[in-house]
């Protein structure tokens, strides 16, 4: 259990899944509550009572939206995908679903126009997330699950056609400037596996004397990549330019696949939306 819970798990999705969720979480809600009735709803009685329960939709999909939108920009360091796992996916919907559960008490009593009540919140509150963990938890872990094995045999799959290289070294080596256009590194081709961005900084890990060196250069990840462009490295992910000639093999997980080099300590990340472009190009 605790394996998966520390599990990586992918923490930003499309532009079109941050949107489809949480109108999609109200819509089913709201649906639910209108054909279904529970909590004796069916015998609430109003010349708008339908207008009512589909509210709830709408209070459910904002404040899904607001969390989502507010909560990762003001806590940067929280929300790092390199460290985002199950168990805090897990945490964080049960969080963003108190403040949906404190919404739709509000709601309900506004629109009924009764006082506000913490205590009934909370003896109200209990129940409502004892009712929603469970169905959060199956979600996550369903979703895990299926990225786990889409991922997964897609690197099995990119692994049984790689093509095996031999070590490259083109004879006339590549200048890489800092920002003034002064000389900090040379290095052949061969030698560089792939360029990391770090703020202002990129760091260039290659192998000299077979071990991998690092030197931080400053400079742009944009601007090495139009320089290391006619040599065949490829943009994999915004933090990451890699040389696909030293691409060792290729792994996945949930949050996508990662590109192993050799004597390098940790993959490199692919982005999701540049996952089939790049296994393509590896092939």
């Amino acid at each position: 259990m605790l394996d998966l819970l520390t599990a990586p798990y992918p923490l930003r999705r499309s532009t079109a899944g941050e949107w489809a969720y949480p109108i999609g979480a109200g819509a089913f809600v709201a649906l639910f509550l209108i054909v279904f009735q529970p909590f004796g709803t069916r015998a609430f009685q109003s010349d708008n009572k339908y207008l009512f329960l589909a509210g709830y939709g709408i209070v459910i999909s904002g404040s899904i939206l607001l969390v989502n939108k507010l909560l990762p920009p003001l806590m940067p360091k929280a929300f790092q995908e390199e460290s985002w796992t199950v168990g805090k996916h897990i945490l964080f919907l049960l969080g963003s679903f108190s403040l949906v559960f404190f919404a739709c008490y509000v709601y309900k009593d506004v629109w009924l126009g009764r006082p506000i009540s913490w205590r009934g919140f909370l003896g109200f509150y209990p129940i409502a997330l004892s009712v929603a963990v469970f169905p959060l938890t199956g979600l996550v872990v369903g979703d895990y699950i299926r990225q786990l094995k889409r991922y997964s045999k897609g690197a099995e799959e990119a692994n049984r056609h790689f093509p095996k290289k031999e070590k490259e070294s083109a004879p006339a080596g590549i200048t890489f400037p800092d920002e003034n256009g002064k000389t900090a590194l040379e290095a052949s081709p061969g030698q560089v596996c792939f360029l990391q961005a770090a703020d202002n900084y990129v760091e260039v890990y290659y192998e000299e004397d077979g071990t991998m060196a690092r030197s931080l250069i400053r400079n742009s990840l944009s601007a090495f990549e139009e320089l290391l462009a006619p040599h065949g490295f490829l943009r994999c992910h915004r933090s990451f330019l890699v040389n696909p000639a030293r691409v060792e093999k290729v792994s996945g997980n949930a949050q996508g696949y990662r590109l192993h080099f050799p004597l390098a300590e940790q993959p490199v990340p692919v982005a999701r939306s540049r996952s089939a472009e790049i296994l393509e190009k590896l092939k």
